[in-house]
């Protein structure tokens, strides 16, 4: 019957439109990379792909914890689950790596450099995450100058109601829950997701800091997540997607800038996303794509109740897209159309901005023998500024058990609305941060200990020159620096036995200021992370270490008063998780974050968590 496999394919065509974690195995399909489902083997990129329910598993609740596992990537947060996290990708800024959940791009339009912030997403309505790193703006254009994280919700699944619950509770008064279900009812499949945590946190202000009185900054964040798909005909299928998350976090923030404790401020934020889509496949080899929604964001700051500052933006998208598969040969294209808009009130006064923006993009990829090539162009036109035209190309070379590969790409940011738009400080004519990048790799899979993947091995050089990065220029906003980032990277994982993984991955990133020559924050030069990991019937466990070397950031003295930028040192955290499957349907977990009670500040003048545990369990008739 051809109606079942057609209808795969357009759900797959809607994804691609829209354990430790590791390189994704070679006979894994990889959507993100290339917008369409393409072997892991055939891609010409790092890649790393992260199961939420293992991440789950290990007590990681939220998109930040799953993320700082990964090789390259840093997610520092300043205290508590719910407070901002930034997210450095290969030594990129904060704001060079974007987020997109099933393919909508997630960064935040009302903020002042249209960031995405990671500490407030949870993970019970997401089936995996993956992560691609390198410049991805040939596909995806702005913000995606140090890489693509792409959030693959859940969806329809055999039968017609298959439930999940999940429960846990833990320190500093967390409560965490997620009720879910999803099925197959006729032509529809559908999967929703309710989920919500609450906790009383620590003192975001660390002890070391004067001002700390041990006043405890708590967070609640709820969200709700629909994703449907129905198939109208063999060739012919809609799709619906829907999600708002609320939260509301306390926060402390010091009179002049400084770090000092305030028990009365908070902040609330929203976010609403709606995609609807229909997905057309006249044959098997050719599909076409058309959708469109909206994505608002609100984020307001309030003192005893007194409102602050806030901030409201709105992203209006359409996008077309088709797929012509010939052969060993894919080729894509697709146009996209943007309306993004800011209304916000800062430091008392008021922002507002519109902007408008039209993309179209094609990709080719294929084989010729053992050597599979990829590449894709894209042009950009952005209200205020113009063009932007970005490339990228690579090649993949398997022989036998090593595959190695290499790329070159172009990426590119356009300036927020925020900095273009803010009064005093605004720019009108910014130009858009661009940036170059070339990178090598291999991996190798050999049998050992009578295991056909009993050992492991990868490594990555990559080297990326950034020109015309924004900041300030006395008192306005203007293209004032360059910078130059080497990275390198190497991973190992060995099989002793079939129930037993050791894995090893340590990152050096040299991320300096062009000019200068001086290290750029926030990006330690080393970081090492290992794990050992058990599954042996019923039981799994994980026993984690991760260290984050030293790195300059903006840094406070003891009495919480800004003391300029220096550097900060080195920190260790450790890692446990346990699990236990009761029964076909009832899995009980433990999981302990940094079980040695580590001291330690991931951004400076901002504690880090002490000693926690979390005890869940996880429901699945």
């Amino acid at each position: 019957m051809r109606h079942p496999m057609t209808f795969k394919a357009a759900l797959l065509a809607v994804s691609s439109l829209a354990a430790f974690p590791a390189h994704a195995q070679t006979d894994e399909l990889i959507i993100t990379a290339t917008r369409t489902a393409t072997p892991a083997d055939a891609l010409p990129a790092s890649v790393t792909v992260i199961d939420a329910d293992a991440a789950r598993a290990r007590g990681e609740i939220t998109l930040d914890q799953a993320l700082a596992r990964v090789p390259g990537l840093q997610a520092p947060r300043t205290g508590p689950i719910g407070q901002q996290t930034s997210i450095f990708s290969g030594g990129f800024e904060s704001n060079h790596t974007l987020v997109l959940f099933d393919g909508v791009r997630l960064d935040d339009t009302s903020t002042p450099e249209g960031v995405f912030d990671a500490g407030q997403d949870l993970l019970g309505d997401a089936q995996r995450i993956e992560i691609v790193q390198g410049p991805m703006s040939a596909l995806y254009g702005s913000n995606a100058l140090g890489g693509v994280i792409n959030v693959l919700p859940r969806r329809g699944g055999d039968g017609a109601f298959n439930p999940r619950f999940e429960a846990a509770a833990g320190s500093f008064d967390t409560l965490t829950a997620t009720l879910a279900a999803d099925g197959t009812l006729g032509r529809l499949r559908y999967a929703v997701t309710g989920e919500g945590y609450a906790s009383e946190g620590f003192d975001t202000v660390p002890e070391r800091i004067s001002t700390h009185n041990g006043e405890r900054d708590g967070a609640d964040i709820s969200s709700v997540t629909g994703v449907f798909d129905l198939a109208l005909s063999q060739a012919l299928a809609l799709d619906l997607l829907v999600r708002r998350r609320d939260a509301r976090v306390d926060f402390d923030p010091g009179l002049f800038g400084n770090i000092d404790e305030n028990p009365f401020t908070e902040i609330q934020s929203e976010s609403a996303l709606w995609r609807v889509g229909a997905t057309w496949a006249p044959a098997d080899a050719l599909s076409f794509r058309v959708g469109g929604g909206v994505l608002e964001t609100d984020r307001e700051t309030s003192d005893a109740g007194v409102l602050g500052d806030e901030f409201r933006g709105e992203r209006r998208f359409v996008d077309l897209s088709g797929e012509w598969r010939l052969g060993a040969w894919t080729l894509i294209g697709g146009a996209i159309g943007e309306d993004e808009k800011i209304n916000a009130v800062s430091f008392g006064s008021n922002i507002v901005g519109v902007r408008e923006h039209w993309g179209a993009f094609t990709g080719v990829q294929g084989a010729l023998g053992p050597v599979n090539l990829t590449g894709a162009v894209r042009h950009d036109d952005f209200e205020g500024f113009g063009g932007e035209t970005t490339w990228r190309a690579g090649a993949s070379f398997n022989a036998g058990p090593v595959r190695i590969y290499a790329s070159y790409g172009t990426s590119y940011r356009a300036p927020s609305l925020y900095e273009l738009y803010v009064p005093f400080f605004g720019a009108a004519g910014l130009d858009p941060e661009s940036s170059t990048s070339w990178e090598a790799g291999a991996q190798a899979q050999f049998a050992l200990f009578g295991l056909e993947n009993g050992l492991e091995l990868s490594t990555l050089y990559r080297s990326s020159e950034i020109d015309n990065l924004i900041g300030f220029f006395g008192f306005t906003y203007a293209n004032v620096d360059e910078a130059a980032i080497d990275y390198a990277e190497a991973r190992a994982t060995l099989r002793p036995f079939g129930w037993l993984r050791t894995s090893v991955s340590y990152a050096n990133t040299d991320a300096r200021d062009a000019s200068t020559d001086v290290a750029l924050a926030r990006r330690p030069r080393h970081a090492w992370s290992a794990e050992i990991a058990v599954e042996h019937g019923p039981f799994a466990a994980q026993l984690g270490w991760r260290q984050v070397g030293a790195r300059l950031d903006t840094v406070y003295d003891n009495a919480g008063f800004w003391a300029g930028t220096g550097r900060v040192e080195a920190y260790d955290v450790v890692s446990a998780s346990a699990s236990w499957a009761v029964s076909d349907s009832v899995r009980l977990y433990v999981s302990g974050d940094n079980v040695l009670d580590e001291t330690y500040e991931a951004v400076n003048g901002f504690a880090s968590a002490p000693a926690n545990v979390l005890v869940g369990v996880r429901v699945t008739p």
